[in-house]
């Protein structure tokens, strides 16, 4: 596999979990799917597509039908993100994390709960509207 196609996952899984979030949180999510393609010993590719793993991927997620929409800029940040985090360029602002989450967009989902995996002591850090856990 070419590592451009890797790349090309992760811009867009990038830009759709993280689009609107700062690039430090856009980097965070860059470095939770590395973390996890080296854990798994899986490609970033088979990472992001991974059944209910990476929400936007999901059939039934918003985000993924503006997929094409995505604007220039944070297109770019995305990809600068996704770069930074695939060759290790930038340091992992997350200490390692394996999963993330929206807290309060997941509580609105879920009317009010969080998922069976969050585990507050396992937070690693919190950027933008992401908290950031390392859960393996």
């Amino acid at each position: 596999m070419d590592f451009r196609d890797e790349i090309y996952f992760l811009i867009l899984t990038v830009g759709q979990e993280a689009g609107g979030e700062p690039f430090d949180g856009q980097l965070g999510v860059a470095y939770v799917i590395m973390n996890r393609s080296r854990l798994s010993k899986s490609s970033v590719i088979d990472t992001v597509l991974r059944s209910m793993q990476f929400s936007c991927w999901n059939t039934d997620s918003p985000t993924r039908m503006n997929i094409d929409t995505i604007p220039d800029k944070v297109l770019r940040d995305c990809y600068k993100a996704a770069v930074a985090a695939f060759f290790g360029l930038l340091p992992d602002p997350t200490k390692g994390a394996t999963h993330y989450l929206n807290e309060g967009v997941t509580k609105k989902l879920r009317n009010g709960t969080l998922p069976g995996w969050f585990d507050e002591t396992k937070v690693t850090t919190r950027i933008g509207n992401h908290t950031f856990l390392k859960l393996e």
